[in-house]
């Protein structure tokens, strides 16, 4: 399918890359914007794992009395450095607001759709071979428990993946030990979420960036500063502005990860 319509694809990480990979296969003319220079951001070290076994959000009954105790120390697995400023309070609040056992329960099955989503086009893009080759394996991950209290508690994260339809199996002390070799001896069990896999995000992000180039994208390494819109809609962005030029096109694609929420505020 071909088309003369402009994207403007705001975020040059794996989110907005892939949104301008499936937009150039349709035809469609696109722009990246992003102030960050090509190599840097999160996706460079995140992008790598496919987990549809992390079904249950960050946000979740018991998480902030974890996240007061691991607050302080920098390698914990929630650390947020704490500072009295109206944002970091009001993320605070939200968040605590965001734990509840309802809110939990109607993220689970969108949280599976979008890995499960993800998995198949990272798997499309192998096939394809628009990107060469690059690793994607389908091994699982091993959740590891040292004692009981968390082996009950993976047990239930894993039943309810297991009833959500993913692939996983229990393994007792000497079964992860047989399937993992060179483990810490105390480890007594795991729950193998048969359901993941990984590639590695230094192969697969330059490799789409080269594929974006070369498909004719435009890269625009500088902040956006503000929109126009529709006068008779302002819901409807007709042009975003930069640094330095105004583009104007007919869709934008919001994929600026944690700078997504200021410059929304850019449009009220």
């Amino acid at each position: 399918m071909t088309t003369s319509k402009k994207v403007t694809v705001i975020g040059g990480g794996i989110v907005g890359l892939s949104c301008a990979y499936a937009l150039v296969k349709q035809g469609y003319s696109v722009i990246i914007i992003d102030h960050k220079t090509e190599a840097t951001g999160a996706s460079y070290v995140n992008a790598g794992y496919l987990t549809p076994s992390h079904i249950i959000p960050l946000a979740s009954p018991g998480m902030i009395s974890k996240g007061l105790k691991w607050m302080f120390n920098s390698s914990s697995p929630f650390y947020v450095k704490p500072r009295l400023n109206k944002d970091f309070l009001d993320w605070s609040w939200k968040f605590y607001k965001a734990a509840t056992p309802s809110k939990v329960e109607a993220a689970i099955s969108p949280i599976k759709e979008i890995n499960l989503l993800s998995a198949r086009c990272y798997k499309q893009m192998l096939e394809s071979k628009d990107l060469g080759t690059f690793m994607l394996e389908d091994k699982g991950l091993l959740m590891l428990y040292k004692t009981q209290k968390e082996a009950v508690h993976e047990g239930l994260v894993a039943a309810r993946a297991s009833l959500e339809g993913l692939a996983v199996k229990s393994l007792s002390e000497q079964e992860l030990h047989n399937t993992q070799a060179g483990l810490s001896p105390d480890l007594k069990g795991a729950i193998h979420y048969l359901c993941d896999s990984h590639t590695t995000p230094t192969e697969i992000m330059p490799a789409l960036y080269a594929y974006l180039k070369t498909s004719g994208v435009r890269f625009i390494t500088e902040k956006v500063t503000g929109f126009s819109t529709i006068l008779q809609s302002d819901s409807v962005i007709n042009s975003v502005y930069t640094d330095s030029q105004e583009i104007s096109s007919d869709f934008v694609v919001l994929a600026a990860g944690a700078w997504s929420q200021e410059i929304g505020k850019k449009l009220g």
